[in-house]
């Protein structure tokens, strides 16, 4: 078993090769020793000891073995019942792993990036999978968790009253996420200078949401944003799904066919080293 999670080479393998051994061996123990519990007992103290030989690496694949299934949904599957059979097994192997709040850690950054994006297959699924680690683990592992769908559900009446009430002063289709502080991972702030048409619309929801929650600040977290643009060519128009930095740079060729690298830094007021590497 050792052999599984002991090489970071095979991390990318390491929890579907968990799984077949764990069937493999369940197999062996049902046909030749007909489901006798001292063998099921050995069993559970060797898939223990091994898969936490490796500190807490099983805890972070397990959390991102999750988020390809929770974002692949019945691609990966034929039914819904298949997907949450593939769920139950995976609770398998997460109740061996010593390093749960690691996993919380790692599924806490992950589910953010799927509600935010809207990557998530289902959302059936992903509250299926919450009540199964609150039942394994107790309310307190999954409430924030529960939190931020709150906030993205409380978020989506509140643009949608927002467009309602602002209609005559939209230069175009926003959606914003107000997002609890304390439910989230932790992001890092950067300030940008952007088109006077996405700061206006900006400063049009602050208004806003400050008019309607006296007392409550909001902080703009644009490394989370994303936009579609669309974008005129020659022969036909693209529709660009970027994130909201790519926007930026983009939006500057609206003025110009040629900018330089130090200029989209300076007109943007993002730093090079993210321009570098843009969050996506």
């Amino acid at each position: 078993g050792y052999e599984l999670v002991r090489y970071p080479e095979k991390d990318k393998t390491m929890i579907k090769e968990l799984l077949d051994f764990k069937k493999s061996i369940d197999l062996i123990i049902s046909q030749a020793f007909k489901d006798n519990d001292k063998f099921i007992i050995s069993m559970k103290k060797g898939f223990e000891k091994f898969i936490n030989m490796r500190q807490n690496k099983p805890a972070e694949m397990i959390a991102k073995y999750l988020d390809a299934m929770l974002i692949a949904g019945h691609k990966g599957t034929s039914s819904d019942e298949e997907l949450d059979t593939n769920m139950d097994k995976i609770m398998v192997i997460f109740r061996f792993i010593y390093g749960k709040d690691i996993f919380e850690g790692f599924y806490k950054q992950n589910l953010s990036k799927r509600l935010l994006h809207g990557k998530s297959a289902s959302v059936d699924a992903e509250k299926a999978m919450l009540i199964k680690l609150k039942q394994e683990c107790g309310p307190d592992f999954t409430s924030k968790l529960e939190e931020m769908f709150k906030d993205i559900e409380l978020s989506v009446d509140l643009s949608h009253t927002f467009k309602e009430q602002s209609q005559k002063r939209l230069t175009l289709d926003m959606s914003v996420y107000v997002l609890s502080k304390a439910n989230w991972p932790t992001y890092q702030c950067a300030k940008v200078i952007m088109p006077v048409e996405l700061s206006n619309s900006l400063d049009n929801f602050q208004s806003y949401y400050k008019s309607n929650y006296s007392g409550r600040t909001l902080e703009w977290q644009h490394s989370l944003g994303h936009c579609k643009l669309k974008a005129n060519f020659k022969v036909s128009s693209k529709e660009l799904h970027v994130s909201f930095f790519q926007a930026l740079v983009l939006l500057l060729f609206n003025s110009t066919n040629t900018i330089t690298f130090q200029k989209i830094s300076e007109i943007t007021s993002i730093g090079i080293s993210l321009l570098l590497f843009f969050p996506t």
